[in-house]
């Protein structure tokens, strides 16, 4: 009993988006095979995207997964004091060791309606790393759906889940 208050009372490191990119996080999850997580983190592809198949784009059995994902409205930007949201596409590559797991998430394009913007994310940044006053509002978005996505996954690799199974 003690190792799984453990498990569930570990705080979750946070994704930070910065002018650099995004630093990767690496999670102790105690009692866990690196086979375990990376049976388990297939199934959350399965349960998580739409089309599964079409995201997973590559898996190296006990070791690694990466996923290719879209997050429709996702961020915005404030104009004229209208919310305008976009799009981003993104990669997640999941490594795994006995006890932990690796998550890196990259931002691969920030689109609307499907068209590609002539920018990304480093743009949002002035040169001291602070973020452009136009953008203050876009960073903490897309923060919170890296880490909601991060969250998911933890959540459903320590069995810490909302989905209820039927009793049919």
């Amino acid at each position: 009993l003690s190792i799984s208050i453990n498990i569930f009372a570990q705080d979750l490191p946070k994704l930070e988006l910065k002018q650099t990119g995004i630093e990767s996080i690496v999670v102790d999850v105690e009692g866990k095979t690196a086979s375990e997580l990376y049976n388990q983190a297939l199934n959350w592809v399965q349960e998580t995207y739409k089309n599964p198949d079409e995201v997973l784009k590559a898996k190296i059995e006990n070791q690694k997964i990466r996923i290719n994902g879209f997050s429709e409205n996702s961020w915005y930007i404030k104009s004229l004091g209208m919310k305008q949201y976009s799009d981003l596409s993104y990669s997640i590559e999941i490594s795994f060791k006995d006890g932990k797991y690796k998550f890196e998430y990259a931002i691969t394009k920030l689109s609307k309606d499907g068209q590609k913007f002539g920018y990304s994310y480093p743009y949002f940044f002035k040169k001291d790393g602070s973020t452009r006053k136009f953008y203050k509002e876009s960073v903490p978005a897309i923060n919170n759906e890296m880490n909601d996505l991060s969250q998911s996954f933890y959540d459903y690799e320590v069995g810490k889940t909302d989905k209820k199974e039927d009793d049919w």
